[in-house]
């Protein structure tokens, strides 16, 4: 069997088809790129003519003579051979070396932009001349044919012009208002003359500085740029991605406000990129422009390679110098920058002592006793006491608080890890975690003679709360104005989901369940014996008034310790305080009912 090597059959309508209308995001970009493309074409020839005009001509379909878009560069232009190996070669660069000039020194890469305007017309249509040749004329097709012959027409200067005629559905992104827009959004800062001819005159677009080089403040800018007023500007610069700009700080936390923006050679890349920037970096919007970075393919964002990663490290290290000066110079602005950005915060403090060592003499955390930073509490408590939901915090906070036990709440975002990696470097601090549960071993067990006087309150306890899938039991606690606390721990909540779920469910699934080891961890509503009201309810024997009582006490223990309510939670909640009102009014009329 002899071997031969053989090409691939390409079907070529197909190539055209997934380029043209799948690499790209929207058919917004066909400007962007036929803009790229007499930018490139510009930057050749005035690598060997300086003073050669630099001049883009954008006319759109409602104003052009015969319906169509064009646009009209003063590029070097190509010949014969240069069409074939430029514009009908998929997959190979227009910027080949030999033009004579280097690849970076184009905004384009990949020699496919000009396949993006068959996402808005069926045919592309370009006359070009180079210097001392003739006009040629190149008709390419979305069916994946083309075709080039001597132009009907000569240009008079060097360059190339570009005519689309739009597609009936696409005909509104050819004209004057789409392509004013999209040309001032993609190419405003672009270094060469632009203009779009419109009914009224010409209108230039492109030449505006970058907000790093102009006069104007930063704040105003940003508040111009990206709508909002920042806490705090900062310049960025990375000389080995060729990179400059700025990052604005958020006045706020909440929703993001404004985008990022990535230009590559001052033409704009995409306006939600945040590739650049760190995955802690959420307290800033940028604006940021590239000469080195490499584009993806689409040229909408940034390829990710060894060089945007180290410029992402290099970049964040400027904001995190940034927030290290601030708390040197301004500690109480700093303080607010905690205040709203302490996520942002946190998410770099797990990855840089610097920031960890900030964060614990500056952010505030919530704890049984107050508002405290770690550094506080660490000077205090050699035990540091903490817990790891929110759920359990609530939970514990009324009765350490009682017990002058300080307790941290390390349930936020991070804060568990934050907490860990701190202990981590403190050999004289230890941390004990606390589940609520715990709570109950430092309660006082009632002597055999205070369990006999509990005994007939708690038998109606489990006999009101036996769906509630708790534990009834008594203790006594400090403070003793607190009468009920219902604590409770994940494994507990998820053993009453399973039996929530568990008695909503039939057949194979109910079977399923009901086979399942059923956990031991169950809530714990304890009572306090030593809260008056309550030993005075035990002490009456008055079964109603000790249903209602055991239903009102529920009910308020899951509030105090925000527990989530379920289906039969949710019925006494509704129930208690009625059934208690009305009791107590038909006691007070003399009614025993």
């Amino acid at each position: 069997m002899t071997v031969e090597r053989s090409a691939f059959h390409v079907d070529l309508r197909g190539i055209v088809d997934v380029l043209s209308h799948h690499l790209y995001s929207s058919p917004r970009v066909y400007l962007r790129e036929l803009v790229q493309n007499a930018v490139d074409a510009i930057t050749a020839r005035t690598a060997e003519e300086p003073d050669a005009p630099r001049r883009v001509e954008i006319t759109p379909a409602d104003v052009s003579d015969d319906g169509a878009l064009h646009i009209t560069d003063t590029g070097i232009g190509l010949d014969e051979n240069g069409i074939r190996t430029v514009l009908a070669t998929i997959g190979g660069s227009t910027k080949r070396d030999d033009l004579g000039f280097a690849r970076e020194s184009f905004l384009g890469q990949f020699g496919i932009g000009l396949l993006s305007c068959f996402l808005v017309s069926d045919e592309i249509r370009l006359l070009t001349r180079a210097e001392g040749r003739p006009t040629l004329e190149w008709n390419g097709s979305a069916d994946g044919t083309y075709a080039v012959r001597p132009a009907d027409r000569e240009r008079r200067e060097v360059g190339t012009e570009v005519v689309l005629a739009g597609r009936s559905g696409d005909r509104g992104l050819l004209e004057t208002e789409a392509v004013l827009e999209l040309a001032r959004q993609f190419a405003s800062h672009l270094p060469v003359e632009l203009v779009v001819v419109t009914t009224d005159g010409p209108v230039e677009v492109a030449g505006q500085a970058f907000p790093w080089e102009s006069d104007d403040a930063l704040a105003d800018r940003c508040e111009a740029e990206l709508g909002f007023r920042p806490l705090d500007s900062i310049r960025l610069s990375e000389p080995a991605a060729g990179l400059d700009g700025v990052a604005w700080v958020l006045p706020s936390g909440g929703a993001p406000r404004g985008r990022h923006r990535v230009y590559a050679k001052r033409m704009l890349v995409g306006d939600s990129d945040a590739g650049v920037l760190p995955e802690w970096a959420f307290f800033v919007r940028t604006v940021v422009d590239t000469d080195h970075l490499r584009l993806t393919a689409s040229r909408e964002s940034l390829h990710e390679d060894e060089v945007l990663e180290e410029t992402r490290d290099r970049i964040g290290a400027q904001l995190r110098d940034w927030l290290l000066d601030l708390v040197q110079r301004d500690p109480e602005r700093a303080r607010v920058f905690f205040a709203e950005h302490h996520l942002a915060v946190k998410a770099m403090a797990l990855q840089d002592d610097a920031m960890l060592d900030i964060l614990v003499d500056l952010f505030e955390w919530e704890t049984s006793t107050g508002r405290s930073t770690l550094a506080d509490v660490a000077q205090v408590e050699r035990v540091l006491t903490y817990v790891t939901s929110v759920e359990d915090f609530h939970q514990v906070a009324p009765i350490a608080r009682a017990q002058d036990l300080t307790v941290l709440n390390a349930g936020y975002a991070y804060d568990d890890r934050i907490l860990a990696r701190w202990l981590a470097r403190q050999p004289d601090v230890e941390g004990r975690h606390l589940a609520p549960s715990d709570l109950t071993t430092e309660f006082t067990e009632l002597e055999p003679q205070e369990e006999d006087r509990f005994a007939a309150l708690l038998d109606m306890a489990h006999q009101v709360l036996a769906r509630a899938g708790c534990r009834p039991v008594a203790r006594g606690f400090s403070p003793t104005r607190l009468q009920a606390v219902l604590l409770s721990n994940r494994a507990a909540d998820q053993q009453l989901d399973r039996a929530v779920v568990l008695d909503r469910s039939s057949g194979p699934w109910a079977a399923a369940l009901a086979t399942q080891d059923r956990p031991q961890d169950l809530p714990t509503f304890v009572l306090n014996a030593r809260n008056p009201a309550l030993r005075r309810l035990v002490d009456l024997g008055d079964e109603d008034l000790q249903r209602a009582a055991v239903e009102a006490l529920y009910a308020q223990a899951l509030y105090a310790g925000q527990h989530p309510l379920r289906p039969f939670d949710s019925a006494l909640v509704a129930r208690a305080l009625p059934n208690l009102i009305d009791l107590a009014i038909n006691r007070t009329a003399g009614d025993p009912a």
